[in-house]
C-alpha cells in the first residue's frame, strides 16, 4: 500500500535520526560527567563494545528479518527462537572476546579495570534479544511498532546515564546501556507477541528442528555483519589506537574533539536514508548528485564555523583549552565532511545494486587507518591520529566515487 509505505518511511527515517542524536546526546553527557579521563576511557571501551555487538548480534536479525517474510507460519515459529539462541551464544562470545582484549590489546587497555570490561560483556550479551526483537518486527513488516523500541531504548539510555554515570562514573555509563537494551528488549516483546506467535513451547525446541534454515539465515548475515562492524571501526580506529598507546586521558582530550566533529553525520545519514530507494527504482545519478551537493551546502558552514571558532568550541562545550584538541578538531571535522560524502556515494551503490563494494573499500580503509594511526600517533601524538583519519577518509571517498563514476560511463556507453 503506498500510504502504508510513506508512513513506514516515515517512522524509520525519524527513529533513525533521533536514535542517532541521542547517542550524540550520550556521548555529551558522559563528557561533561566523567571529566577527560573518564571520557577517554569510555571511549576507548565503546568501540569495542560496539564492534562485537554488530559483529555477533546485530548482523543477524536484517536476515532473519528476510526469511520471516518468506517462512512465517501462523503457528510453527520455533525456529525464530532457535535464532534467540545462537544470538545468546554469539553474544557471549562477543563479551568474552571483549575481556580478552584488555590484554591483547595492552597499553592503556590493559590499566583498565576488569569490572568495565565486565560491565561490556554485559552489554553485549543484553544486546542479542533486543536485536532479535527487531529482526522479528521488521520481518512482520511493523516499522511503527519496530521505530517505537528505538526511541525507547535511546530515551531511557539518556535517562540512566545521568543517574548511573553521576553516581559510579564509568561503570554507571556502561551499565546504562545494559538497562536500556534490557528495557527496549522488554518492550519489544511485548510489541512482538501481539501478533507473533511465541509460545512458551517455543521456546523448549531444539537447535537441530530447524538447522538448515537457521544456518541459511547465519550465513546471510555474514556479509551484513562484517559491513556494518567495518564501518563503525573505521570511524573508531583513532581512539582503540590513542588509547592503547597514549591512554585515557589523551583519548579523552582527543574525544571532546572528535565528538564535535562528528556533528556532520546527522546530515548525511538523514540524506541517505531515502536516498537507496530512490536510486533504486530509477537508477537515475541525478538523485546522487543532488545528495552530494545538498550535503555540501549543508556541512559548508560546520566546516567554517569548526575552523574560526574551534579554540571557544572546546571551551564552552567542555571547558578545555588545548591547543591539540584544537587542530585535531578541525582536521576532524574536514575528514567527518569526506566520510558523510563517503556515506552518500555508499547509499547510492546500495541503490544501484552494489552492496559488496563498499565493503571492499572499507576493508581496505581499516588497513590503511590503522597502518597509518600507529606510525603517526607515535610520532605526533593525537594530532597524528587525526591526520591519519583524515586522510584514510580521502582515500576512500575517491575510491567510491571514482567507482560510481566508471559505472555511470559505462551505462551511458
Amino acid at each position: 500500500k503506498k500510504d502504508g509505505l510513506v508512513k513506514d518511511s516515515f517512522y524509520m527515517i525519524f527513529s533513525n535520526i533521533y536514535s542517532k542524536g541521542m547517542a550524540y546526546v550520550f556521548y555529551f553527557l558522559t563528557a561533561l560527567i566523567l571529566g577527560t579521563e573518564g571520557f577517554g576511557t569510555l571511549r576507548g571501551l565503546l568501540p569495542l563494545m560496539d564492534v562485537m555487538t554488530i559483529f555477533f548480534c546485530s548482523g543477524i536479525p536484517p536476515s532473519m528479518a528476510k526469511h520471516i517474510s518468506e517462512f512465517q507460519t501462523k503457528n510453527n515459529n520455533e525456529w525464530v527462537v532457535s535464532v534467540l539462541k545462537i544470538m545468546l551464544i554469539f553474544s557471549v562470545v562477543g563479551a568474552l572476546i571483549t575481556i580478552l582484549l584488555k590484554y591483547i590489546l595492552g597499553g592503556g587497555y590493559k590499566n583498565i579495570d576488569i569490572t568495565l570490561y565486565l560491565a561490556v560483556g554485559f552489554a553485549i550479551i543484553c544486546s542479542s534479544f533486543i536485536s532479535w526483537n527487531r529482526g522479528v518486527l521488521q520481518g512482520m513488516l511493523k516499522i511503527k511498532e519496530l521505530s517505537k523500541t528505538w526511541v525507547i531504548e535511546h530515551t531511557f539510555k539518556i535517562l540512566f546515564v545521568i543517574i548511573f554515570a553521576s553516581l559510579f562514573g564509568v561503570f554507571g555509563a556502561l551499565l546504562s546501556i545494559s538497562f536500556a537494551y534490557i528495557v527496549g528488549g522488554i518492550f519489544g516483546f511485548y510489541l512482538l507477541r501481539k501478533s507473533f506467535n511465541v509460545g512458551a513451547s517455543s521456546f523448549k525446541s531444539s537447535l537441530n528442528e530447524n538447522k538448515e534454515l537457521v544456518k541459511k539465515i547465519l550465513l546471510y548475515a555474514i556479509p551484513i555483519a562484517l559491513g556494518t562492524a567495518s564501518y563503525r571501526l573505521l570511524n573508531d580506529l583513532d581512539s582503540i589506537f590513542i588509547m592503547s598507546i597514549l591512554g585515557a586521558y589523551d583519548n579523552g582530550i582527543y574525544g571532546y574533539a572528535s565528538l564535535l566533529s562528528r556533528g556532520v553525520f546527522l546530515f548525511a545519514s538523514a540524506i541517505s536514508i531515502p536516498l537507496i530507494p530512490r536510486i533504486a527504482k530509477t537508477k537515475d545519478f541525478n538523485y546522487f548528485k543532488k545528495a552530494l551537493l545538498m550535503n555540501f551546502l549543508i556541512i559548508l558552514p560546520v566546516l567554517a564555523m569548526a575552523f574560526i571558532f574551534s579554540k571557544e568550541f572546546l571551551m564552552i562545550f567542555f571547558g578545555v583549552d588545548d591547543y591539540r584538541a584544537s587542530i585535531c578538531l578541525k582536521i576532524l571535522s574536514i575528514s567527518a565532511g569526506f566520510m558523510s560524502s563517503y556515506t552518500i556515494c555508499s547509499s547510492s551503490l546500495q541503490g544501484l545494486g552494489y552492496a559488496k563494494i563498499p565493503l571492499y573499500i572499507l576493508l581496505f580503509g581499516i588497513v590503511l587507518n590503522g597502518v597509518l594511526n600507529y606510525a603517526l600517533i607515535n610520532k605526533l601524538g593525537i594530532i597524528g591520529g587525526a591526520y591519519a583519519t583524515l586522510i584514510s577518509s580521502i582515500s576512500i571517498f575517491l575510491m567510491i566515487l571514482l567507482f560510481i563514476q566508471y559505472k555511470k560511463d559505462k551505462i551511458k556507453s
